[in-house]
């Protein structure tokens, strides 16, 4: 992966935005067409990529999903199966 790539990107694209929203004239194509040689870069696209295969996504239980008891679980459980029938 290249960071520093990606972050050159980003950068060149926000001071190309930061252009389009200055008081003037402006071209929306030529902003879009610039904003795509500098994101549609396959190097860039890639980097891009490789960083989403580096870090899985964890999910955090929510507080509300942690049960203590088999109790707890076999109602959960039960009132999961009941939504799901309803739905």
């Amino acid at each position: 992966m290249d960071p520093e790539r990606v972050a050159k990107a980003l950068e060149d694209a926000q001071g190309i935005l930061a252009r389009h929203v200055e008081p003037g004239p402006r071209n929306c194509e030529q902003t879009i067409n610039k904003l795509l040689d500098v994101l549609d870069d396959e190097a860039v696209v890639q980097a891009l990529k490789d960083s989403k295969m580096e870090k899985p996504t964890t999910r955090v239980p929510d507080e509300s999903e942690i049960v203590t008891s088999k109790e707890e679980a076999e109602i959960r459980i039960r009132d999961l199966k009941d939504k799901a029938r309803m739905e």
